[in-house]
C-alpha cells in the first residue's frame, strides 16, 4: 500500500490502514525527540547522529521544499489539511520501513507531533490521533522546551518565539495525554544535549532509568 499518495484521498487511505489493524504497534527501540521549534532538537540529533546512531529527520522542512518547487498546494498557508495528511503519511512511512530493525532509531518528532500541528494550522485531527494510538514509539520521549536566546526565524519558520514556545507546551501535553512520559533536554551545549539524550537512551534499554 502506497503512503505517498496526496490529495483529499490521503485521509481515506491513512485511516483504511489504521481501522484494517486490531492491534497496537510498539517499538521500544524508536525514540522521539520533540518539543518547541527552534529550540535546537535538529542540531542535538545531528551530534547524535555523528556519533553513529540512526536519526530520521523531521519531514516537514522537506514537505516544505518538495511542495514550493512544484508550486504545489501543500504549504501551511495554501492547504494547512492537505501539509498535515503529508506529514502524517511521511511519518508512517518512516515508522513501517523501520519496523523490522532493533537496533535504536532516533525520530525528529513523531506521529503524535501531527496532533499538535493539527491544533496549530486548525484541521482535523481524527487520523493523526487514530495514528498516534496505533503506532506506539519508546513511552520515554525526549522534550525540547523553548529556549529564546537560540531561536531564530527563518524561511521555513517564520512564526513568533512566543507561538513556537506555545506550540512545544501543547505538544508536550498531547504526549503526556497518550500515555508518554516526557523528558525535559537540559538548556546546555550540543554536543552535551547529546551525551544526555545518549546516556538517558541507555539506561532505559538497560532498565535503570529513574
Amino acid at each position: 500500500m502506497n503512503l505517498c499518495e496526496t490529495g483529499n484521498s490521503n485521509r481515506s487511505l491513512i485511516l483504511l490502514l489504521i481501522n484494517s489493524e486490531n492491534f497496537t504497534l510498539i517499538k521500544n527501540n524508536f525514540f522521539i525527540l520533540t518539543g518547541a521549534m527552534g529550540a535546537g532538537k535538529s542540531t542535538a540529533i545531528q551530534k547524535i547522529n555523528e556519533r553513529g546512531f540512526f536519526c530520521i529527520e523531521e519531514p516537514a522542512r522537506d514537505i516544505l521544499k518538495e511542495q514550493r518547487s512544484i508550486n504545489g498546494s501543500g504549504v501551511p498557508e495554501n492547504n494547512p489539511e492537505e501539509f498535515n495528511q503529508l506529514m502524517l503519511s511521511r511519518m508512517i512511512l518512516q515508522y513501517n520501513i523501520n519496523i523490522d530493525k532493533n537496533d535504536i532509531i532516533i525520530f525528529d518528532r513523531g506521529i503524535p507531533d501531527i496532533i499538535g500541528y493539527s491544533e496549530l494550522l486548525n484541521t482535523e485531527s481524527e487520523s493523526s490521533s487514530a495514528a498516534s494510538e496505533e503506532f506506539r514509539y519508546n513511552k520515554h520521549v525526549f522534550l525540547f522546551k523553548g529556549w529564546e536566546e537560540i531561536y531564530t526565524n527563518d524561511d521555513e519558520r517564520k512564526m513568533s518565539y512566543a507561538l513556537a514556545e506555545s506550540f512545544g507546551e501543547n505538544i508536550m501535553r498531547v504526549y503526556q495525554k497518550l500515555g508518554y512520559s516526557t523528558i525535559d533536554v537540559p538548556f546546555i551545549p550540543a554536543e552535551e544535549r547529546a551525551s544526555f539524550i545518549i546516556d538517558s537512551i541507555e539506561k532505559i534499554t538497560n532498565g535503570k532509568f529513574q
